[in-house]
């Protein structure tokens, strides 16, 4: 699922929803959340074709299903360090996405036929300004490979990637780090790729403000994110491939609730997430770090739609409040879905310009936090709707 998020981020942060017939001209207070006394109305919800019941997560495949990588994946991901953790000045996310032989690296023709074991792994970026082009912006995959031959031959075929027209214009050297593939693209941004057992770190590094400095303070910075990611993977259990069959469980019961994906979507982030691998996927993770701790979140469920646990019921208002506020620059609140009063929803106010979903809305329950997204209103109210149904099955 690699769909637009209001925040820019791949996993998006509690439920996206307003609806057509249901959108308004906002509600009177438009920064106040929903009256505590509001209640939903389970006779105006419209479902439509969106599932209502749960799904049976542990019996989806007997054997190793793409899911199961993919949750292997967002495991490694817990232990690759955020941007920021890098350097604070990287207070914007690019994103963060699983990487799996069936999901390989982006834009990459015959990866895995080049760099075949490919087990799991997790690319993640940063940027100092909203603009890309306005200040440091740095990308970070680590790789896990079945063998450390296999890793090598990775790095080998990636760093000869570089386009014949615009060559690099020669290797540079990372402090600490001789066994690094790093150069100096035409561009005059840093490229690494360093082998490490059966892991390979890969990495890329530009700041086109510095470039009249050189590439000295690039090369630093691709020492710390060398530094920062090594030291975090030490943490890392990998799951050895005769175990990874039934590894994407739902012992909580919490996946189960999500929206699945639809036929033909993409399913790369299906699964469950720690607390870190999600602020991953955010655009703002400064911030929103800061609503996690506070609302305790303990684990994210992802699919077609988004469900945050938090320590309780206040705890999921209070992240409510957090994320529908951070969205005000981009987003103007408007009525919820009828039937939903508990709902906080939100649409774009440039639909022509902006990066995200058209709608969005936050619906708790009990101490949970849904997102449900989408770009056609009615779509919205049926997968809020669903949603709701989903997050209370057993108890409506």
């Amino acid at each position: 699922m690699r769909i637009a998020r209001a925040r820019t981020r791949l996993l998006a942060l509690t439920v996206a929803a307003a609806l057509a017939g249901g959108c308004g001209s906002g509600p009177a207070d438009p920064a106040a959340p929903a009256s505590p006394a509001a209640t939903v109305d389970v006779s105006q919800l419209d479902p439509g074709n969106y599932p209502v019941v749960p799904r049976q997560i542990t019996t989806m495949k007997p054997d190793i299903s793409v899911g199961d990588v993919v949750q292997e994946a967002i495991r490694l991901g817990e232990h690759v360090p955020l941007p920021l953790e890098i350097d604070e000045r990287l207070g914007y996310g690019s994103g963060g996405s699983a990487i799996t032989a069936d999901y390989p690296p982006m834009g990459i023709d015959g990866f895995n036929d080049r760099a075949p074991g490919l087990v799991a792994g997790w690319q993640t970026g940063g940027r100092h300004r909203y603009d890309v082009s306005l200040g440091l912006n740095v990308h970070l995959t680590v790789l896990r490979f079945g063998k450390p031959a296999q890793a090598a031959t990775a790095a080998d075929f990636l760093a000869s990637q570089a386009s014949p027209e615009y060559p690099d214009k020669g290797p540079v050297q990372i402090p600490g780090y001789p066994a690094a593939r790093a150069a100096l693209t035409s561009l005059e941004w840093v490229r690494a790729l360093y082998p490490q057992g059966e892991y390979l770190y890969w990495l890329h590094v530009e700041d086109d403000l510095t470039v009249p400095d050189g590439p000295a303070f690039l090369i630093d910075v691709a020492k710390r994110m060398l530094d920062k990611a090594t030291e975090s993977m030490r943490d890392y259990r990998p799951t050895p491939p005769d175990q990874l069959a039934g590894l994407l469980s739902d012992p909580d019961d919490l996946l189960s609730r999500v929206l699945p994906a639809g036929k033909g979507q993409v399913r790369a982030s299906e699964g469950l997430y720690g607390p870190h691998a999600a602020l991953t996927h955010d655009d703002r993770p400064a911030a929103s770090r800061r609503a996690y701790a506070d609302a305790g979140i303990d684990v994210m469920a992802s699919s077609l739609s988004n469900i945050y646990r938090t320590k309780d019921d206040a705890a999921a208002q209070r992240f409510i409040a957090a994320f529908a506020d951070e969205l005000l620059d981009r987003y103007k609140p408007v009525d919820p879905p009828p039937g939903l009063a508990t709902a906080r929803c939100l649409q774009l106010k440039d639909v022509k310009y902006a990066i995200g979903a058209k709608f969005m809305c936050y619906l708790p329950y009990q101490r949970y936090v849904a997102e449900v997204y989408a770009d056609q209103s009615q779509d919205l109210r049926q997968r809020l709707s669903a949603q709701y149904q989903l997050l209370a099955y057993g108890h409506i």
